[in-house]
C-alpha cells in the first residue's frame, strides 16, 4: 500500500496505517506509526513520521541443528547434553521426552523445549514408528525460559507454522554424516530468516497461550525487572561460590548469556564490573577470616581462591587500605 506525501490525513488513513503498523510491528521493521503535524514545503502539505523503535521479546541468535528423528518399536535414544535450547515437535506416533529424571509424554502434534545443560533423551514403547522433529537454537531471551519442561498440543494454526518450518528447512538446509547443518547449494532466497521468524512467531504465540491461561506460575518481567533478576542470581552465584577460583566463562554458562551483554547488564545495574565485585566479596571474606580465625594470610589467600598469595596482599591493600598483616594486628589489639 504507497501513502502519497502530499495526500492529506484523512480518519479512513489513519485507520489503515495503524492496522499496517500493527502487522508489520512484530517483525521489528521501523514502522509508519501517525502523521503528527505537516509542515509546508514546496507548496505540499508534508507529513511528519513518528519512528518507533521495536522491543523484541524473543530474538533467536544462531541455528544449531534441525533435523528428523526416527524412532521405531522399543527404543531408548542416547543421552544428550548441549548449552542451546532444543525444540522437538512429534509428527507422528507417541514418544516420552525424559528431561533430568522427568518424563514428558509427547503425541502427534505435540511440542516441547528442552532448556540448555540439561541431560535428556527420548524413548517409545509403541510398536509404532514415531517421528519427531528437532530443532536446536541459541537465544538470550529471558521469556523463553518459561517454556523449559514443557509440552504443548499445536492447534491448526500453529502445526501449519512448524510444517512451513519443516519445508523450509528442507529447502534451505541438509544434515551430514557428522550432523552438522550445510545450507544447500541453492538454498530457498531468505530461507534461515524466515526459519527463524516462523520459530519466534511460535515462542511468542505459546507465551501468549500461557498468559491468557494466567497460570500462576509464569511470571513476565519487564526489561528493568528482568536485568535485576539476573544481576541478583549473578550476586547470588558469586555469594555462594565466594571461595572458587570462578572464570567470566563459569558465569556465562551458568545463566546462558553472552560475555558481553552479562558485563553490560552487570555494570549498568551494580556499577561494578564481574570481576571486581567478585574480588571485593572476596576481600570482605578475608576480613571475617582474619578476625575470627588463626588461619595464615597464605592460608586464607588459598581458601580464597587465590593462586598468588602475593595478589591477595596487594587486592587487599587497595580495597581495604591495609596489607593484610597489618590488618590482622589492628583486629588483635580490639
Amino acid at each position: 500500500m504507497e501513502v502519497k506525501l502530499s495526500e492529506k490525513i484523512t480518519e479512513e488513513n489513519i485507520g489503515i496505517i495503524k492496522e499496517y503498523s500493527r502487522f508489520t510491528s512484530f517483525f521489528g521493521f521501523i514502522i509508519l506509526k501517525t502523521a503528527k503535524h505537516k509542515q509546508k514545503q514546496g507548496g505540499f502539505d508534508m507529513k511528519t513520521y513518528l519512528r518507533h523503535k521495536i522491543h523484541n521479546v524473543i530474538s533467536i541468535k544462531e541455528l544449531a541443528a534441525m533435523e528428523y528423528l526416527d524412532f521405531a518399536g522399543k527404543y531408548k535414544d542416547y543421552i544428550d547434553y548441549h548449552n542451546f535450547w532444543e525444540m522437538c515437535y512429534v509428527e507422528t506416533g507417541t514418544s516420552t521426552l525424559n528431561i533430568e529424571g522427568e518424563r514428558i509424554p509427547l503425541k502427534t502434534g505435540d511440542v516441547a523445549f528442552v532448556p540448555p545443560e540439561k541431560n535428556h533423551f527420548y524413548t517409545t514403547d509403541n510398536i509404532a514408528e514415531c517421528r519427531v522433529f528437532v530443532v536446536c537454537f541459541e537465544t538470550f531471551s529471558y521469556d523463553i525460559k518459561t517454556l523449559g519442561g514443557m509440552a504443548f498440543a499445536l492447534d491448526i494454526g500453529l502445526k501449519d507454522c512448524v510444517e512451513k518450518i519443516i519445508d523450509e528447512y528442507t529447502h534451505t538446509f541438509f544434515t551430514d554424516e557428522e550432523d552438522h547443518l550445510v545450507v544447500l547449494k541453492n538454498p530457498n532466497f531468505g530461507g534461515q530468516q524466515i526459519i527463524i521468524l516462523l520459530l519466534e512467531y511460535l515462542i511468542i504465540c505459546l507465551l501468549r497461550r500461557l498468559s491468557v491461561e494466567k497460570n500462576p506460575d509464569v511470571i513476565f518481567l519487564s526489561k528493568d525487572d528482568f536485568y535485576a533478576k539476573l544481576t541478583d542470581i549473578i550476586i547470588d552465584y558469586f555469594q555462594t561460590n565466594v571461595s572458587a577460583k570462578l572464570s567470566l566463562t563459569d558465569v556465562c554458562n551458568k545463566v546462558n548469556y553472552s560475555r558481553s551483554f552479562l558485563c553490560k547488564i552487570f555494570k549498568e545495574q551494580t556499577g561494578e564490573t564481574l570481576s571486581s565485585y567478585f574480588n571485593r566479596l572476596k576481600i570482605q571474606e578475608s576480613q571475617k577470616l582474619l578476625e575470627e580465625t588463626n588461619m595464615s594470610i597464605t592460608d586464607i589467600s588459598k581458601e580464597l581462591g587465590f593462586t598468588d598469595v602475593k595478589y591477595f596482599g596487594s587486592l587487599f591493600k587497595k580495597m581495604v587500605g591495609t596489607t593484610p598483616s597489618e590488618y590482622k594486628k589492628l583486629c588483635r589489639k580490639k
